[in-house]
């Protein structure tokens, strides 16, 4: 039976890949191993998502330091390579852009192993991003390009990609959060929180924050004092630099890092979601949340055309500007769900590698 090979690292990759394996376990026409890369410090969090995404059985969990990133892209290297031998893989799918995903790439090409890339083509353009370069690579030696949104379509075509090597599936993170929203519907966790739906805001921050937001600390503190000041803002992340920081503002509250399912609970009934993260700017489109993103640029153009992304930057103007229609509860702007993000993409995926090869 043929083995196919998935890696992820953290929630973003586990929710790239989770579908894609429980659709191949599920079928039994393919053997599929999910190799979870763990980095120290994690908390527990990927083993959260993992276990809520109903895939915590079975999986290969590869421990990783706290090097730097030419030595824990090593390690792991070092670590894919033993487990991709042990598995004698046919394929191998790595889920997301980081470290992990790009250690697993340049391991099975040096293997001879065929790459799968499953949200190829996405572009910002800006080469000073980890990720954007991240997914250069994975995509330049990919053998099948599985693409989320068109811009993916129009980015490898451009790139020189053939044709016959793209396929337009959908967005994988779209069938994770179909997955999740059931128990996301029955949660409590608003009630436990006191808050009421659409009457709070949340923000979403990377700890260490990004660099130009990190750079930008007393902006940051004024918007989030500004809207704190008229609605209930909530900031999870639990102990640490960012709520020591900004916990003593009026009216914003630090609340610890919801389970998966009660994140999406409160991410879908915020009234907005401030964030200077590229996590679940996806599923927010999805939820119809309006999404203020405090960056330059995005990967993930279709959020912004059609979706409800906003780029802000650290423009504390327009944060506030926007913040401020948001809440006045005018009607907002219709917008729309980009193509074939519909939940089943993982399916689409599945019977392409079930034939191939």
């Amino acid at each position: 039976m043929k083995k196919i090979v998935l890696t992820a690292q953290g929630r973003y990759g586990l929710l790239k890949v989770a579908p894609l394996f429980t659709v191949l376990k599920n079928n039994g026409l393919v053997e599929p191993v999910l190799a979870l890369a763990v980095r120290e410090g994690d908390n527990g969090e990927t083993a959260r998502f993992a276990s809520a995404l109903g895939i915590e059985d079975g999986l290969r969990r590869i421990p990783v330091g706290s090097g730097t990133p030419v030595a824990e892209t090593a390690e792991l290297m070092l670590a894919f390579e033993r487990l991709f031998a042990e598995l004698s893989a046919d394929f191998v799918v790595p889920g997301g852009h980081d470290d992990a995903a790009v250690a697993a790439t340049l391991t099975a090409t040096r293997m001879g192993i065929p790459v799968v890339s499953i949200d190829a083509g996405l572009r910002s353009y800006d080469r000073s991003e980890t990720g954007e370069l991240n997914r250069l690579i994975i995509d330049s030696v990919s053998a099948l390009l599985f693409v989320s949104e068109h811009s993916g379509v129009y980015n490898l075509i451009n790139e020189g990609v053939a044709d016959e090597r793209i396929l337009f599936v959908g967005n994988t993170a779209i069938d994770s959060l179909v997955m999740l929203m059931g128990d996301a519907n029955r949660s409590d966790i608003l009630k436990s929180l006191d808050v009421e739906p659409k009457k709070f805001v949340t923000v979403l921050l990377e700890t260490p924050t990004r660099p130009e937001t990190s750079s930008n600390r007393e902006l940051l503190g004024k918007v989030l004092g500004a809207v704190a000041a008229t609605t209930t803002v909530l900031l999870p992340c639990g102990a640490g630099e960012l709520g020591e920081e900004f916990g003593s503002i009026p009216g914003l509250r630090v609340i610890g890092m919801p389970e998966p399912a009660e994140l999406f609970r409160v991410l879908r009934d915020s009234a907005f979601v401030l964030t200077d993260t590229d996590s679940f700017e996806s599923e927010l489109t999805v939820m119809n949340v309006p999404c203020l993103m405090m960056r330059q640029s995005t990967y993930r153009p279709s959020t912004i055309e059609i979706g409800t992304g906003v780029l802000v930057g650290c423009d504390e103007e327009e944060i506030l500007e926007r913040a401020s229609v948001i809440l006045s509860d005018k009607p907002s702007e219709k917008t729309l769900i980009p193509e074939k993000w519909d939940g089943t993409s993982a399916k689409r995926i599945a019977e392409v590698l079930e034939k191939v090869g």
